[in-house]
């Protein structure tokens, strides 16, 4: 259905119906105080600072406190981008929760962030797509806007990893933190240049047991037994 102040070429016409095109807005980050240095790892796995340091050059992460779950940064974050850009949640026409780490399965942590933000006008979904999460949330947005059924969609990529990352495991451990960033999708503006060009998402699910969380789904619902393999944690 396309916006009320839309309107569509007269009947017969050739000419093609004039589509706003996309552009990013607004910035928003947030992460949690907490920090996890590589030699606070030492501790824990068997690892040292140099050897991250030399094939990932990490420092630091930050990690969420135990009352802190991934709508908590993902709200935090929205508020910047929003407060960035001078406008009110209540203006906002679509949420986008990027992220693997959900506070829970349903309701999702879009309806979540779109309830403490009073985002009143705004429908929304979760995302779920790993590390591209962002990319393919960038991607929908540019989309919604464009085809000018929405004004304004607000995307946050958000993960507590630390919350699925076994400690024992330094090949995964080094390598996850927790934060959100969010971003302000809207049409662009007359006489402006800068926007949302295109994309080339692809994706090649013959990889997928390279990187991936094992239990805890419909093929492998959690048990006494997948709980004690360590099965809900990234493998």
């Amino acid at each position: 259905m396309l916006r009320p102040d839309m309107a569509l070429p007269a009947t017969g016409s050739k000419e093609e119906m004039r589509l706003p095109k996309a552009k990013i807005t607004a910035l928003g980050c947030h992460v949690p105080p907490g920090v996890m240095t590589n030699f606070d790892l030492e501790k824990l796995v068997d690892t040292s600072n140099q050897w991250i340091l030399e094939r990932t050059g990490i420092q630091e992460r930050h990690v969420a406190a135990p009352d802190q779950a991934t709508s908590d940064l993902a709200v935090e974050a929205a508020r910047v981008a929003l407060a960035n850009r001078g406008v009110d949640a209540a203006t906002v026409d679509a949420i986008i929760v990027c992220t693997v780490t959900p506070d829970m399965l349903f309701p999702s942590t879009a309806c979540l962030v779109q309830d403490r933000l009073g985002a009143k006008h705004a429908w929304g979904f979760d995302l779920v797509a790993a590390c591209s999460g962002f990319v393919f949330g960038l991607t929908t947005a540019a989309h919604l806007v464009s085809c000018g059924t929405h004004r304004r969609v607000l995307v946050v990529g958000a993960d507590c990893m630390s919350r699925i990352i076994n400690y024992k495991d330094r090949t995964t451990c080094v390598l996850f933190g927790d934060g959100a960033g969010a971003m302000l999708v809207e049409a662009l503006d007359d006489g402006e240049e800068n926007h949302f060009l295109g994309f080339l998402n692809e994706i090649d699910g013959s990889g997928g047991n390279h990187l991936r969380m094992p239990a805890g789904g419909s093929r492998m619902p959690a048990t006494h037994q997948t709980i004690d393999d360590s099965m809900h944690y990234v493998h």
